[in-house]
């Protein structure tokens, strides 16, 4: 159950171990996936995750309200990910397996997700974050903020403004293609 319910998380503040397991468990595969939908590569994401609950089991015992259970725990995957970056200047996305089919269709597929990867390089890790959670996970703008902390009205404008940078950046990318 995600998010994992108050009762569950005041035991792990006061320490019950079980609990803590429960909440990790549910969380390591979230957290891993959403490294993974911002680009990282697998061993990264698995390392940034590990960092990450790491950090939760240290301060668990500090989260003084229960129901921002979630906001909290993102917030410091969000900061494990920002030091990352600080560690990492020149991050980038690795390119997926993209199935074959016809040569022409491979070079133009291959081409697409290029210039998906880089338009979405380009945007800041917060923009990334929003459109993967929206885009990705299908999250509703309640449940963003409810992960983030924010109001909904700013979710929404947030992830407005993140969708048409985007958009800018590839079609200004489009601009800049020769044309054969």
């Amino acid at each position: 159950m995600w998010p994992p319910y108050a009762d569950t998380v005041r035991q792990a503040i006061a320490g019950d171990s079980r609990a803590l397991t429960e909440l990790l468990t549910l969380g390591h595969p979230r957290i891993v996936a959403f490294f993974l939908g911002l680009g990282l590569d697998l061993h990264s994401a698995d390392d940034l995750a590990a960092e990450t609950a790491e950090a939760i089991v240290k301060g668990i015992s500090r989260l003084r309200e229960p129901q921002a259970f979630e906001a909290w725990f993102w917030s410091i995957a969000r900061n494990r990910l920002r030091n990352f970056y600080r560690r990492r200047r020149s991050a980038r996305p690795t390119d997926a397996m993209i199935s074959p089919a016809t040569p022409e269709e491979l070079s133009i597929e291959r081409e697409e997700h290029r210039r998906i990867l880089a338009a979405l390089a380009q945007l800041s890790p917060r923009d990334r974050e929003l459109l993967w959670l929206r885009e990705v996970e299908g999250l509703d703008y309640e449940e963003i903020g409810g992960r983030l902390g924010s109001a909904i009205g700013t979710v929404r404008v947030a992830i407005h403004r993140a969708r048409r940078r985007l958009e800018e950046i590839y079609q200004r990318d489009e601009a800049e293609r020769p044309h054969l």
